[in-house]
């Protein structure tokens, strides 16, 4: 009896495509973003649905809002296809992931329907960031070449529920001005997928990947002069599924590129961090909305929305740098471990370079000051 010839495969294997699969759908959701974006233009000018103006604004003309929702839409569709490559994975990111950031987005959605009380946002907004610590596990530690492991312990709940929380503001705060939490989004994005491409952690790869596509698709609409704004909704869900992101690195490879991640993004974090201090320190509420960011004082300053927004994405771009650089063991650990370093000197020099250029065209330094019927008010 003749042997039985094994039957050629007449078509590519899953794992064979995936080099062009994956790229070809990070495009798909950067283009389809683009297009839902468009029609939430049109329709928002049908509608009139629009952003106007008023003495807090960095814009001058009434602008189309909600454009966030293209990114949610397209970012969960993309990202439930994942679980069909990786189905162990789907409560890690229906649970730990989406249904999370959704309820951040629909949070959005009433704010800007109707401006919610800060202080009930922010319980929202905690109440979420338990639901993922729950799901997706604490940060128990973080490790930084040539340094000691440090361990967070009781503290590491804690601390994953803040990070949470403050990412999901973050860039809350940051879209205040055209491109600047889409290109933060873009920038982090990217840096976190090639994290994950550098460590072979393909999910979360391919997550940072979709969302900074989405965020880019926005851009192209949001970019000064903006045609449209994302608003809480969207910036509410960047901020928290970047953040959720690299929890979904498995151990101990998550407290290896923590440090990493946040340097991608550190431009987002630090101006909001720094300002919230700032009016604490001055004693005004750092819930309240005002334009004491840096961002905002660039602008004001004579700087253009554009170069701004392109500053803060090239300092973010430096930081993904410097982050993967730490992860490379072919550099030396003296030179790994400065690499946080280098990120605070580059946040020390934004701050001075802002506060001294707006000394010079005479712009007043924020903090708390008296109107002329002698009531206190905010510097900015």
């Amino acid at each position: 009896m003749a042997p039985v010839r094994e039957q050629p495969n007449l078509f590519p294997t899953l794992d064979s495509i995936e080099p062009v699969l994956w790229p070809a759908a990070a495009l798909a959701v950067f283009v389809a973003t683009a297009v839902a974006v468009d029609l939430l233009v049109l329709i928002a000018a049908r509608w009139r649905l629009v952003d106007l103006p008023n003495r807090r604004s960095a814009h001058a003309l009434p602008t189309a809002r909600g454009g966030g929702l293209a990114i949610v839409l397209t970012t969960t569709l993309a990202s439930i296809g994942l679980i069909f490559r990786w189905p162990p994975a789907t409560l890690p990111i229906l649970l730990g992931l989406l249904v999370p950031c959704l309820a951040i987005a629909w949070v959005g959605v009433l704010d800007d329907v109707r401006p919610l009380p800060a202080v009930g946002r922010l319980v929202l907004q905690i109440a979420v960031a338990v639901g993922i610590t729950a799901m997706l596990g604490p940060l128990e530690a973080i490790a930084v070449p040539g340094l000691p492991r440090l361990e967070f312990g009781p503290a590491a709940w804690p601390f994953t529920v803040v990070w949470i929380v403050g990412m999901t503001n973050a860039f809350n705060f940051l879209d205040g001005s055209d491109g600047m939490a889409g290109l933060a989004a873009v920038v982090g994005g990217v840096g976190i997928a090639v994290l994950g491409w550098y460590t072979r952690m393909h999910l979360p790869m391919m997550l940072a990947a979709f969302v900074a596509a989405a965020a880019g698709g926005f851009l192209v609409f949001n970019w000064h002069p903006a045609r449209i704004f994302m608003g809480d909704v969207g910036s509410g869900f960047l901020g928290t599924f970047l953040a959720a992101i690299p929890l979904l690195f498995p151990e101990p490879v998550e407290e290896q590129v923590f440090v990493p991640a946040v340097l991608a993004l550190w431009p987002a974090i630090f101006d909001p961090f720094v300002s919230v201090l700032r009016r604490i320190w001055n004693g005004a509420n750092p819930l309240q909305p005002h334009r004491e960011f840096f961002f905002h004082r660039l602008i004001r300053s004579g700087v253009g929305h554009a170069t701004t927004a392109l500053l803060y994405g090239g300092l973010a771009a430096a930081g993904a740098a410097v982050g993967l650089v730490m992860l490379v063991p072919e550099v030396p650990a003296f030179v790994r471990a400065c690499g946080p370093l280098v990120v605070a000197a580059l946040a020390a020099a934004l701050a001075w370079g802002v506060e001294s250029r707006c000394h010079r065209v005479g712009l007043e330094p924020t903090g708390i000051r008296r109107d002329p019927l002698g009531q206190p008010g905010s510097g900015s």
